[in-house]
């Protein structure tokens, strides 16, 4: 309502400064200050300077401006009416509006008897010594046609008063006298207000140029509907917003959100130890270049751990190998003590004896550098070792029983497991044993599906503590800890060296391994 006041206030003040315009040019022309104090000499002169300069440029105002309708000059100098526009002053000298001009020196809006008309003072040429006024009547139809176009709801209405608050216009209102109206409205401030049982919304502004108010009144009730059908739309276009964002959302998700959920489960499945899972994504954007990034990285992990896992497996063959290179010079002195001992004697047999069984042990240990060796091999070098071991002991010290399930000997191991528990089991076993005559026990069946292997004897035994340090420490017993590794490296986690022990009673050792044929 109030953008629609200003609106209308600026449409008529600029229709006001039309008139207003013309007629400053009107009263402070120097030719018109001279016919109306009558100081062109003659009647001829004044006469001319009407024709050619006053009456021309009045027809064409009064033809171009249609809300001009009627120009008239009342001079106080003439006693007669001079052309079309040039009054005596003596018909008009007394009237309300001619004495208020005079004694202005501002144009003046008035209205009467619904008469619209402006009027302004026109001083002599030495601009002190009043000559007459100058009288214009507008059309007041032609004014004020726009607001009865914009007034098209019966229900609203618009009031123009002038400087004294007398109404110059007012459109009709339905159910209430147009008087009513104007009692309440004229002089009231913007807000509500009640007339006849209804309650009208009123806002009010100044018209500066004629110095008039307008004032315009809207039904609440109307109003409100008017809200409600705005609210309406409102909700609407919200309701269709939302739709269009969550049409949006679901693109988003689709585009953006999937592909990192199933980047983020792919990275777990990683993350539990697969590098095999499948990674690819056909996409061209940003998601895409970092699915494709993250399985080149995986790929390149699962090479490295596969560099990793054979420089595992290089590193203990090379201990292994180590550790077959440092058989101890004791008891190979000891052999060949055995063998150079023999030699004195006449029994040439027993020293073909050991000699053949310390061949036998080196060609089943060093197995020509290869990792892998048949269950059958295995068993020979340690027969090989045992004999020798027997024949170093004089065969006195301990007995030694062998219980093998013959169709395992076509299957493989890792080369060089049972010597080093073996030796364990009768250095720090039988040798260590107080009383009474050791006994050996060496076992291979299958267990589980898989392949067990035993070494069982009656020595010294061990507590917990000793047990965790052959496994797990580089100190006495590294050949134990070395088969233990070794074992979990090439056949994993479940397999590897188990071992139970009393003291006083004696050890039992298991080794498992995966049932593989040997190729």
């Amino acid at each position: 309502m109030k953008n629609t006041v200003e609106q209308i206030s600026l449409n008529l003040e600029q229709t006001f400064e039309k008139q207003s315009n013309f007629i400053d040019f009107m009263v402070f022309n120097p030719i018109i200050k001279k016919i109306m104090g009558y100081e062109l000499g003659d009647i001829m002169s004044y006469t001319k300077e009407l024709n050619e300069n006053i009456e021309p440029t009045l027809w064409y105002y009064t033809n171009i401006n249609m809300e001009l309708k009627e120009v008239n000059f009342y001079s106080e100098y003439t006693g007669k009416q001079i052309g079309n526009f040039i009054y005596s002053s003596e018909q008009v000298r007394n009237l309300n509006w001619y004495q208020s001009a005079k004694m202005s020196n501002q144009t003046e809006w008035s209205y009467d008897e619904d008469v619209l008309f402006v009027t302004h003072n026109i001083m002599k040429s030495n601009n002190t010594t009043f000559a007459g006024v100058l009288y214009v009547r507008l059309d007041k139809d032609r004014i004020f046609e726009k607001m009865d176009e914009l007034n098209t709801k019966s229900d609203y209405g618009i009031i123009i008063t002038d400087r004294n608050q007398q109404v110059v216009y007012s459109s009709a209102s339905s159910g209430v006298e147009e008087e009513n109206i104007a009692d309440h409205i004229v002089g009231a401030s913007s807000g509500q207000i009640n007339i006849g049982h209804k309650e009208y919304s009123l806002v009010k502004s100044d018209i500066e140029r004629p110095g008039w108010t307008l004032y315009y009144y809207t039904p609440v009730k109307s109003m409100i509907v008017d809200t409600s059908s705005i609210l309406t739309a409102m909700v609407s276009i919200i309701v269709v917003c939302i739709l269009i964002l969550l049409l949006i959302i679901w693109i988003f998700t689709k585009t953006l959100v999937q592909p990192i959920y199933k980047l983020k489960k792919k990275i777990r499945v990683v993350e539990e130890g697969d590098f095999d899972i499948l990674i690819h994504s056909n996409s061209k954007d940003e998601i895409g270049e970092l699915t494709n990034s993250f399985a080149s990285m995986v790929r390149r992990i699962k090479e490295l751990l596969g560099q990793v896992y054979q420089s595992g497996i290089m590193e203990k063959e090379a201990e292994l190998k180590a550790l077959q290179a440092q058989i101890s010079p004791h008891f190979l002195y000891n052999t060949l003590s055995i063998i150079n001992w023999r030699a004195v004697q006449v029994e040439a047999e027993d020293i073909s004896l050991v000699v053949n069984a310390l061949s036998k042990f080196y060609r089943t240990s060093l197995n020509n550098g290869k990792q892998l060796t048949s269950i059958r091999d295995e068993i020979l070098n340690i027969q090989a070792y045992i004999d020798i071991q027997l024949a170093m002991h004089d065969d006195q010290l301990f007995d030694v029983t062998y219980h093998i399930e013959e169709e395992l000997y076509p299957y493989q191991t890792i080369n060089f497991i049972l010597q080093p528990i073996v030796e364990n089991a009768i250095k720090h076993g039988i040798d260590e044993k107080e009383d009474g005559k050791g006994m050996l026990i060496i076992e291979a069946y299958t267990y589980n599906d898989d392949i067990r292997f035993v070494v069982s004897d009656n020595g010294k035994g061990m507590d917990q503590e000793q047990i965790e340090q052959l496994l797990y420490s580089n100190g006495t017993g590294y050949g134990l800890k070395n088969v233990h590794e070794r074992i979990k490296l090439y056949y994993g986690e479940a397999y590897g060296v188990s071992i139970e022990s009393e003291l006083n009673v004696g050890t039992r050792i298991c080794i498992d391994i995966n049932k593989r044929s040997f190729l």
